[in-house]
């Protein structure tokens, strides 16, 4: 079948154009970069496409709505076409796990966890189900299989990993596809198989967070406690603790890759590899000595044994060893991976084919570079929303640069924007470099008059305020109460932070944002010494790269923000660019926010 065959509604220009490209390319085993933005409908594209093939689908995904989206489209397919594609979504044990013991624990403890649970018969939920003649449906999302794993006590993870090795769409984490060891150990072979990546504009920062790992001095501690338990000697743990100690000060510090694997070496007085082959094996018998005491069967000594594993065998030229004290006052040595290709190319080169999607990965050239994916094919469409429905303003006379910052230029941000917002109807959206500015804003904007102080909060030109909540629970629940405010007559603000809870992955359809405010730009802390240490190491593969990826870094997060605003074909938003530098990196800004080009805001 054609993917407009089994595309589930009726398709707009855009996405034939969308469905054109990506069909042919994933058939014959390539890869495509694809640029579309929010709303556009990508999921039903790439399912369709993908489908299309013939081939089994791995489909990430970075968030457990955008797991429900990919599984809702599948049915929508089937309905539409006839057919009875099959999909299930492969979800960690912290989504599937019925038992509170692993359930709480990190992602490589949890694996590990279970085993020992189960090798104790201390799980009550079971996890042969290769024999059980189940009725399952063919789309089986999390909630279906917990509802299955309570009612028959089987475990729920065990038996999405039994269903996803006859699906046609597996829908898994990020971590999942691009970890080589979770794949092993959950079965996921990619294969011969459609790569789909979702909201990719971060894949290159999750490929190097899995690839990068940390050591705490409470890590060590509680191992060196873990051999003292079982009477070993953790004489090699305080050599580590005495070599942290040592290195770590207030001020951070960076070494690289291959000097810090000498000096680790040098501290140890042996060799890593000889180290983990001895104490290896003592990490089954600390987990089965917590089980008999009851307790949760955590191993910190598993930790430390990853950590070193990561520094014997990955690619040192590839990554720096940052000694630092942590904002809670704990020394720690980060291990971070400066290529992101390290994750990334050997998956897609394993895979038949891969679409690689978002709706921000502006100048794609500089995307596909870092990511060393010269050979993928990259497409740039429009938004689907009516070209006249999207219009955007730049303000070249204000600019969040750090020599610039001051109350004096915050206050004629609020004058500009006072001005403007009293010319958008209902909701407004105004995104900031970072939660203390806009603390430091708000404060200016009241005591300068532009904001005022009402019965039941602070209003801008009549428009209530709210703010961005610090939690998961308590922003959803400023989010509601905003998108009811801003629905009404008078409207509503929400102010928000870039790369906060709201920036990206939200949604604000119609009336929920007629007008989105971009403070500035949020470029990353450049004293920090793993941005100076990624920006060094990319100028290394080629000059000016590393600059380059600072400045698409902090654009990227700029153009999710604007993302937030636009659903529907007949939704409509404007967009002020309140930077001066919008416009000498022009560039960077996703072609769907220019697609009428940019006004100057006059003064």
């Amino acid at each position: 079948m054609k993917p407009i065959d089994l595309f589930p509604y009726e398709p707009y220009p855009e996405q034939l154009e969308f469905m054109r490209d990506a069909g042919p390319v994933l058939l014959e085993g390539g890869i495509l970069v694809a640029e579309a933005c929010n709303g556009f409908g990508k999921t039903a594209c790439a399912l369709a496409s993908s489908l299309s093939t013939g081939r089994k689908i791995i489909y990430a995904t970075r968030t457990h709505e955008q797991v429900r989206q990919v599984l809702n489209e599948i049915q929508q397919i089937n309905k539409k076409a006839g057919t009875e594609f099959s999909a299930t979504a492969l979800a960690s044990r912290q989504n599937l796990c019925l038992n509170n013991v692993c359930k709480r624990l990190p992602l490589s403890e949890a694996i590990e966890a279970c085993r020992i649970l189960r090798k104790t018969h201390r799980c009550p939920y079971r996890t042969d189900i290769t024999n059980l003649d189940l009725p399952l449906p063919s789309v089986l999302s999390v909630e279906r299989m917990i509802q299955y794993g309570k009612e028959r006590s089987i475990c729920p993870y065990f038996l999405s990993r039994e269903a996803a090795s006859e699906s046609t769409v597996v829908v898994a984490p990020y971590q999942y596809i691009f970890n080589e060891n979770i794949r092993v150990k959950v079965g996921l072979s990619i294969g011969g198989k459609v790569l789909i990546f979702d909201e990719a504009h971060n894949a290159d920062k999750i490929g190097q967070e899995v690839l990068s790992d940390s050591l705490s001095e409470r890590g060590l501690n509680n191992a060196v406690k873990e051999l003292e338990l079982i009477e070993y000697s953790p004489d090699f743990l305080e050599r580590l603790l005495d070599h942290l100690n040592k290195e770590t000060s207030s001020v951070p510090s960076l070494k690289s890759g291959s000097n810090f694997f000498s000096d680790l070496e040098k501290a140890l007085g042996e060799s890593i590899s000889s180290i983990i082959n001895l104490y290896a094996p003592i990490v089954d018998e600390i987990r089965e000595y917590k089980i008999s005491e009851g307790r949760v069967p955590v191993c910190y000594l598993n930790g430390i044994l990853n950590f070193l594993l990561l520094v014997e065998s990955g690619e040192r030229e590839s990554y720096v060893a940052i000694y630092r004290i942590s904002r809670f006052g704990m020394k720690i040595i980060e291990y971070r991976c400066l290529d992101p290709s390290l994750a990334i190319k050997p998956v897609i080169k394993e895979a038949h084919s891969a679409l690689i999607m978002s709706g921000t990965l502006s100048p794609m050239e500089y995307f596909t570079e870092i990511l060393s994916l010269s050979e993928a094919k990259c497409r740039t469409y429009s938004a689907i929303a009516k070209p006249e429905n999207i219009r955007t303003y730049v303000d070249t006379l204000v600019s969040t640069r750090f020599k610039e910052r001051s109350d004096e230029m915050l206050r004629i941000y609020g004058e500009r924007v006072s001005k403007l917002v009293n010319n958008v109807p209902n909701g407004v959206l105004i995104f900031f470099p970072q939660r203390e500015m806009m603390k430091r804003a708000l404060d200016v904007w009241l005591r300068n008059g532009f904001i005022k102080k009402g019965r039941n909060g602070l209003f801008l030109f009549g428009k209530k305020i709210f703010e961005e909540g610090e939690s998961a629970r308590e922003n959803a629940c400023i989010v509601n109460e905003y998108k009811k405010a801003a629905r009404t007559k008078e409207g509503a603000i929400l102010l928000a932070v870039f790369r906060g809870r709201n920036s990206e992955g939200s949604n604000f359809p119609y009336e929920e944002a007629r007008g989105i405010f971009n403070i500035g730009l949020p470029y990353a802390d450049y004293k920090d010494p793993v941005v100076k240490a990624q920006i060094k190491y990319l100028n290394k593969r080629k000059p000016k790269l590393g600059n380059l990826w600072y400045a698409m870094d902090a654009f990227r997060a700029a153009n999710q923000a604007l993302g937030r605003g636009i659903r529907h074909r007949d939704d409509w938003c404007h967009f002020f660019l309140m930077d001066k530098r919008y416009v000498f990196h022009r560039r960077f800004i996703s072609r769907w926010i220019l697609i009428n080009g940019i006004e100057k805001i006059h003064p």
